[in-house]
């Protein structure tokens, strides 16, 4: 089973200030996931953005955490306190976390905190942590900048157990990413709120939040998602030729391989699908607002979803610009679900046929069918969105 890190990540800013100035960066591939959180105040090398971007750039080269580690810590001074934690995991389950003048990786299993085994030295003139462990299905972890963990009260530090103890009940019920983020973040500022200052200080003190940026990245460890998309016919080999036989039984037998959702973008699609599958394409009864902007979906056994082609994907590409998150898309026509869809998933293949409707085209030859130019301009946003996106045509 391969597994999937999913995160988030949240800035506080300072009242002073219009930004945070703690830098977080974090990438994904089906190998490789990484989390870099560096705190503000940095003054080398263009700053903790500039920290940041060096060792995220190593990384995505394939050089080792350890060599990444020691180039970084080369770079800043003995006398600069200049607080980063990077966390890499390789193959969905292979962990190293390493802390330099950090706050502690926070990691918590079906509720319950964990105490990572951890290796100290002082190198560079900075105190440096390292650990090597194994995720599993479930896992929370989290990463913090420095100016989250501070004394409560002014009469003991308060940390992880705290929080652990505050949101056991919700890591223990496989919250998500963006769940724990919230927690975390609400945790921190009732614990804030609890801060008085010392008996003859003067009423009014500033919060820990104006004393210095808080960045928070909470991850949730779970099984990647997949879809596949078919959208069009193949285009024919000869041009004496209406349909493309073998192309379709291809595509077609891609798309039920697939383990997750199966979606069908396209009328014409759906009833090569129906025709190769035996089976009954039927037309769903409409949503409460009809099919006011979005043409009407399809049921057909075997598939998650069967929509309208050109139409439905583009109004989807506006559904997903406009939402955050999945929960914001709250419509049940078929462009709302087939972007749930979509943002649901991790890993995303399109099948796109190259057959020409002469009345969908995008350019003046006729050439290109704009079902193309639809599909390439989702691949783009679901790219930026971090998913891990390919296509193959026919």
């Amino acid at each position: 089973m391969r597994l999937w890190i999913e995160s988030a990540h949240q800035s506080l800013v300072r009242e002073e200030a219009a930004v945070c100035d703690d830098a977080i960066s974090t990438f994904q591939t089906e190998k490789q996931f990484f989390a870099i959180l560096v705190s503000g105040g940095c003054q080398v090398g263009g700053g903790a953005v500039s920290v940041a971007e060096k060792a995220a750039s190593m990384l995505k080269q394939g050089i080792l955490l350890k060599q990444v580690v020691d180039a970084l810590l080369s770079a800043l001074p003995k006398d600069k306190h200049i607080p980063f934690s990077i966390l890499e995991i390789l193959d969905g389950n292979r962990a190293s976390v390493v802390e330099c003048d950090a706050p502690p990786l926070f990691m918590a299993r079906q509720g319950q905190l964990l105490s990572l085994p951890v290796l100290e030295e002082v190198s560079h003139g900075h105190l440096v942590r390292e650990c090597q462990f194994t995720v599993k299905d479930g896992d929370h972890i989290a990463m913090v900048s420095e100016g989250y963990i501070r004394a409560r009260g002014r009469i003991r530090p308060w940390g992880w157990r705290d929080i652990a103890d505050s949101i056991r009940r919700l890591t223990g019920t496989r919250c998500d990413a963006e769940q724990l983020l919230g927690a975390l973040v609400r945790s921190y500022e009732r614990l804030a709120q609890g801060e008085r200052g010392a008996p003859g200080e003067e009423r009014g003190a500033k919060s820990l939040t104006s004393q210095k940026g808080v960045s928070v990245v909470a991850m949730f460890v779970r099984p990647i998602r997949t879809a596949t998309v078919w959208s069009g016919p193949p285009a024919s080999q000869r041009k004496s030729e209406i349909q493309n036989p073998k192309s379709e039984r291809e595509m077609l037998e891609k798309l039920m391989a697939e383990p997750g959702a199966r979606i069908l973008c396209g009328d014409t699609t759906a009833e090569i699908a129906a025709r190769l599958l035996g089976a009954e394409l039927a037309m769903e009864p409409p949503p409460e607002d009809g099919w006011a902007e979005v043409p009407p979906v399809s049921r057909l056994e075997g598939l998650s979803l069967v929509t309208e082609g050109v139409v439905t994907m583009g109004k989807a590409r506006e559904r997903m610009a406009g939402a955050q998150r999945i929960r914001d898309l709250r419509q049940e026509d078929g462009a709302t679900r087939l972007a749930r869809l979509l943002l649901t998933a991790d890993k995303i293949h399109f099948l796109v046929g190259l057959a020409i409707n002469p009345a969908q085209v995008a350019d003046k030859a006729g050439k290109v069918p704009l079902r193309r130019i639809v599909i390439e301009d989702l691949m783009t946003d679901l790219k930026a969105r971090g998913k891990i996106v390919s296509v193959e045509y026919f």
